[in-house]
């Protein structure tokens, strides 16, 4: 019961969005390995955030800096069937040596969308996360 209202409230979080800041204001001295602007070419994905809404995540932006990959998304919520709000988030995917997915996290807050999501919220992050590092494995076979 705690996970499924901790992932309510994560959804609801989502819903009230703070104006997105530019990524090379914090980029915390890591060197950047390749930043892509990449609009929907990563495909997007619904997440339910109750009766008659939902929320389309579509990628804007992504910024790799091994072992993590930051990406902003472009969030348009609707409630019965008709867009409601459009605003933007930015997430934290951070992987392990081996290229697993450990954490995805909201940028500015700590809990992890993998241990406090809803069941299907975190089935569609993993799936995403899962299609950056196969993308980034590809990205280094280019060069």
């Amino acid at each position: 019961m705690k996970k499924y209202i901790t992932g309510c409230l994560l959804t609801i979080i989502g819903c009230f969005n703070v104006p997105m800041k530019s990524m090379n204001q914090n980029n915390n001295g890591q060197i950047m390995i390749d930043k892509e602007e990449i609009t929907g070419a990563y495909g997007s994905f619904v997440l339910s955030c109750g009766s008659g809404c939902a929320m389309t995540y579509t990628t804007e932006k992504v910024q790799r800096s091994l072992p993590r990959i930051t990406v902003i998304f472009k969030v348009k919520m609707y409630v019965d069937e008709q867009l409601s709000d459009t605003y933007y988030e930015t997430y934290i995917f951070s992987y392990d040596p081996d290229g697993r997915i450990t954490n995805i996290h909201l940028k500015g807050k700590s809990e992890d969308v993998l241990q406090n999501g809803l069941p299907a919220t975190q089935k569609s992050f993993r799936d995403f996360a899962d299609e950056l590092m196969k993308k980034n494995r590809n990205i280094g076979k280019r060069k």
